[in-house]
């Protein structure tokens, strides 16, 4: 049986949780374990996930039927690349909606293809609540928590709430750990290549750096990326074993 490719889809009620920067480091995850991914964009205003990889990005607006059918379709191929959806705010609801009523997770398992849903949460109540109904509509597809801390601690409000409180025992879940604001506004460029980054020799000299960072600031990004690199890796590690073991389950054909 071939090996699943991972379809990851980065979703966020809210606007300004890092939802897009989540998703280039996903991208970058991919092509640094060989798994290319084929990307889509719903930014159909900003296209900041095409900005970022534009020649590898397909920009798609969830509301045009024609846009929906290549989106799904092309994401449940049975094919070895991975793929990454950055869905905007102003599509969380059309999206998660086409994919309900696509039944697109049982499909794309099917075909070798295993999604898994990247949800940030914010401080909000509404968050976290918007994402347990999120978790019990799609309780056939893998739902990764993230909680970024760049967008600060969760309000006291939010602890009390029953969405909150029904993730207390989520197991797959992973954050994204604080980034200086100089640092996260510079690598918020989208025109900013996190792969160069990663790959290009530090310079003391901040000129010679295409983000305009410091050695100091290099160095912190670096350390960042290394980070969240760990983070998806053992996210998507728990994924594996736990498709592997419900196909193992699963009564022979």
């Amino acid at each position: 049986m071939p090996e699943a490719s991972f379809a990851a889809i980065v979703a966020s009620l809210h606007a300004r949780t890092g939802k897009t920067l989540l998703a280039r480091v996903l991208a970058e995850y991919f092509i640094l374990s060989g798994r290319r991914p084929m990307l889509f964009d719903t930014d159909t205003t900003e296209y900041r996930l095409s900005a970022s990889f534009p020649n590898e990005t397909l920009a798609v607006d969830p509301s045009h039927v024609p846009d929906q059918m290549t989106l799904f379709d092309t994401l449940a191929l049975t094919t070895p690349e991975a793929r990454v959806v950055d869905v905007t705010h102003q599509s969380f609801r059309k999206f998660f909606k086409v994919m309900q009523d696509s039944h697109f997770a049982p499909e794309a398992r099917a075909r070798q293809v295993e999604p898994v849903i990247f949800y940030i949460a914010d401080r909000n109540p509404d968050a976290y609540e918007e994402g347990r109904v999120l978790r019990e509509r799609f309780d056939d597809c893998a739902m990764v928590l993230v909680e970024n801390a760049f967008v600060g601690r969760v309000k006291e409000l939010t602890r009390r709430s029953a969405g909150y409180q029904a993730f207390e025992a989520h197991d797959l879940r992973m954050v994204l750990p604080p980034l200086d604001l100089a640092i996260a506004d510079a690598i918020d460029d989208p025109a900013v290549s996190l792969s160069d980054i990663m790959s290009r020799p530090l310079s003391r000299s901040a000129d010679a750096h295409p983000a305009g960072l410091t050695f100091e600031q290099q160095t912190q990004v670096r350390g960042w990326l290394v980070q969240v690199f760990r983070e998806i890796h053992r996210v998507t590690r728990a994924v594996e074993n736990r498709a592997a073991a419900l196909s193992s389950d699963e009564p022979p054909a």
